[in-house]
């Protein structure tokens, strides 16, 4: 059982990291950023390659 506890708290952990980096996206193209500058944030602020961070915008 406590594995599947543990996986369960893995996934909403990691479920809120990805709606945290979508609502930080979605207010920086608010403030009309550039894309550029959100990918280095993303990827400064949540330790991302750039690929993966690329997803979001």
């Amino acid at each position: 059982m406590c594995n599947l506890s543990k996986g369960v708290e893995e996934k909403g952990i990691e479920k809120g990291r990805q709606e945290g980096i979508i609502a930080m996206v979605s207010a920086l193209k608010d403030l009309q950023i550039a894309d550029s500058i959100i990918l280095n944030k993303i990827q400064e602020k949540f330790h991302l390659a750039e690929e993966t961070a690329k997803m979001y915008l």
